[in-house]
C-alpha cells in the first residue's frame, strides 16, 4: 500500500472479528470430534460394498458403507471447510491498516472482500448516509468494479467479483468499522464533490436520509 495521508480513518471492529474467528474454530471442532470418534467404530460397523451413483446410474464404485463412514466423511468435510473459512477470515484484511479512510484523492477500503484498496474519486459514483441517526451506515456505489478489485489477491478478487459484478455497491457499517461514519461521509461529500468538475456525467450524488439532498 502506498503512503496515504488520511483526513479521517476508522479502525477494525476487532471484537466482531475475534467473535467470528472463534465461532469458526468452535464449529470446526464440533465437526471434527465426531469424525475422529467415528474411526473407533469404523471397522466394526462398516463394510466394503459396490454402490451406484445417484447422479449417473451407469457409474458404480466400491466404498465403505455404514454410519461411521458417513459421520467420518461429512464431519471431516465440514471441519476442513470451516477451517478454511477461518483462514479466509483471518487473512482477508490487513489489520495493521485502517478499515476505512478518506484522503484528498479518494477513499481507502480494507474490509469485507477488499484488502488495502484505494478508490479514487473518479470511480465513486454515489454515496448515501442511511440508517438510524444514532447508528448510521454509509452506502457507496462504484462506477467500475473491475478497477475496484484490480490488484487484489486472487482469492479475494474472486469473492469481490461475485459480490460486486451485478451491483457495484458496498455498505460501510459499524459491524466492520470503528469510527465516525457520519463525519467520513461529510468529508467524502465535501472532497469528492467540490474537488471535481460538476459536469452531468462526472457529478457525485450524495443524499442524507435525515434531511434534504446535500449536493444536487
Amino acid at each position: 500500500m502506498k503512503n496515504l495521508n488520511f483526513i479521517e480513518k476508522a479502525g477494525h471492529n476487532r471484537k466482531n472479528i475475534d467473535k467470528g474467528l472463534r465461532n469458526m474454530i468452535i464449529i470446526s471442532l464440533i465437526c471434527a470430534i465426531p469424525a475422529v470418534v467415528s474411526r473407533l467404530f469404523f471397522w466394526g460397523y462398516t463394510r466394503r460394498a459396490m454402490v451406484t451413483s445417484l447422479r449417473n446410474r451407469d457409474i458404480s464404485y466400491i466404498t465403505d458403507v455404514g454410519w461411521p463412514a458417513q459421520v467420518y466423511a461429512w464431519g471431516g468435510f465440514f471441519a476442513i471447510a470451516f477451517a478454511l473459512f477461518y483462514v479466509y477470515g483471518r487473512f482477508k484484511n490487513d489489520l495493521k491498516n485502517p478499515s476505512f479512510g478518506v484522503t484528498n484523492d479518494g477513499i481507502f477500503i480494507n474490509q469485507q472482500a477488499l484488502r488495502n484498496a484505494f478508490v479514487p474519486w473518479s470511480n465513486l459514483q454515489k454515496a448515501e448516509l442511511l440508517g438510524p441517526e444514532a447508528s448510521p451506515f454509509m452506502r457507496l456505489a462504484f462506477k467500475d468494479y473491475k478497477a475496484l478489485i484490480k490488484g487484489q489477491p486472487f482469492f479475494l478478487k474472486s469473492v469481490a467479483k461475485a459480490n460486486l459484478k451485478d451491483d457495484a455497491v458496498m455498505s460501510i457499517t459499524k459491524r466492520d468499522t470503528v469510527g465516525d461514519i457520519r463525519k467520513m461521509y461529510e468529508i467524502i461529500n465535501e472532497k469528492g464533490f467540490n474537488g471535481r468538475n460538476s459536469g452531468p456525467h462526472s457529478m457525485l450524488s450524495f443524499t442524507d436520509k435525515y434531511g434534504t439532498n446535500l449536493k444536487v
